[in-house]
């Protein structure tokens, strides 16, 4: 601490998990309430940290001390030198390169060179998409200046354009997770933090219909291809699986594994909650039947050791972009043959797998599952997400429920 009462520290940022539960080393800077992080570039778990910080450190754990020390006692020389104290000013001086989040696209290319790093081509794609909009519109934005102001102008340029909200909002996410993570690394104030209540709110709609009625799912299921229809079969078969197993989206299905085919069932952990909760990953239960064990027995590979695949969709040795890319292509033709099939039915949709996924939870609803029987079978880490996702969805049992209202009878 100084005269102007300026703190500075080194602390592990517990917000922040990276792998095997490791945590970054911030220079915590506190100024008239304030207080801002810096990264140092030093990380450790939470073992690690009490032997850097014991009394007499050894070996590694000395090194580290001696290093982060250092580090603050530089930051304590400098703010003394800075009066007034200004935040801006000690980042430029303390930092020997420029600061990496100058503009918003700066931020952006951060995170999406860190999500390619983690094989998430998927969601490094999705953030790709977002920042070509942000340039597209104001390009070189600076990080600072994306005030409420900037982000509503941004919406409503983008209806402007006849882009849907949806999207408007898919894109809004990912802003607000860059402002996240920027303010995280210490380069974004969080005073001027433009979203939430009161704030900019990031628009939202409900579900449209993409479920199936039962009629509908019957019809499919009779459905009969010609035997020598190679695609028209496959699509169908893995339509039906995904519909039948828990609405599993096809990069699950891909990534099954023998070893997930256990007696009558099939576990799996969803891509996604496996990211996200690595400690408790959420586990989805498929009860195995007839229907699944044939599509299984036709269009599965020969089984195998426990680590190889169960369908031949992607290669083991694939990396995650190919991988990604080969997921794709499989959705493109699945989906264009079912679209034809949903044609030909007289179906009022466009029939997709995302359908299957929607038909599955909606068939649930109808029959009475309760909404926490509903949220654990789409291996939802959040109960508010399944709430949502059911939110446009039985529109038909709705119906019914208000001519009741008047049923008399």
């Amino acid at each position: 601490m100084n005269k102007q009462h300026i703190f500075t520290q080194i602390i592990p940022d517990y917000r922040r998990t990276m792998q095997d539960d490791r945590y970054p080393l911030k220079l915590k800077i506190t100024y008239k309430g304030e207080r801002r992080y810096y990264g140092t570039g030093y990380t450790a778990n939470k073992k690690e940290w009490e032997l850097i910080n014991d009394p007499n450190p050894r070996g590694k754990y000395k090194t580290t001390r001696n290093e982060i020390v250092a580090i603050e006692t530089k930051a304590m020389e400098l703010v003394k030198k800075i009066v007034p104290f200004s935040f801006r000013e000690f980042q430029e001086e303390f930092f020997e390169k420029p600061i990496k989040y100058q503009t918003l696209k700066n931020a952006f290319d951060e995170l999406i060179a860190q999500l390619k790093k983690e094989d998430r081509v998927g969601t490094a794609t999705n953030y790709q998409t977002t920042i070509n909009a942000l340039e597209i519109f104001r390009p070189n934005m600076r990080l600072e200046n994306v005030t409420i102001k900037y982000l509503q102008d941004f919406e409503n340029d983008m209806l402007a354009r006849n882009n849907s909200l949806t999207t408007v909002g898919i894109y809004l996410r990912n802003v607000r997770a860059v402002v996240n993570k920027a303010i995280a690394d210490g380069y974004f104030n969080p005073k001027f933090y433009p979203f939430g209540r009161n704030k900019y709110q990031i628009p939202t709609t409900l579900g449209t219909k993409r479920s199936l009625s039962k009629e509908q799912l019957k019809k499919i299921f009779e459905y009969q291809a010609a035997s020598d229809d190679y695609f028209v079969n496959r699509s169908l078969a893995f339509w039906k699986l995904s519909y039948l197993a828990n609405g599993l989206n096809m990069r699950d299905i891909a990534n099954l594994r023998w070893e997930n085919l256990q007696d009558d069932i099939i576990v799996v952990y969803h891509e996604k909650t496996k990211r996200l909760n690595r400690q408790r990953p959420k586990r989805i239960t498929v009860i195995r039947n007839k229907i699944i064990n044939n599509i299984i027995g036709q269009w599965g590979n020969k089984p195998g050791k426990p680590q190889e695949l169960v369908f031949n969709i992607v290669d083991a040795t694939d990396d995650a972009q190919i991988r990604m890319d080969k997921v794709l292509q499989f959705i493109k033709v699945t989906n264009k043959w079912m679209k034809r099939i949903g044609t030909e039915l007289g179906f009022g949709l466009s029939l997709t797998t995302y359908v299957a996924r929607h038909s599955f939870s909606t068939m649930l609803l109808r029959s009475g599952a309760s909404v926490e029987f509903i949220s654990e079978s789409l291996g939802h880490s959040d109960i508010k997400t399944t709430q949502f996702y059911l939110g446009g969805f039985d529109l038909e049992a709705k119906k019914k429920m208000m001519k009741a209202l008047v049923d008399f009878g």
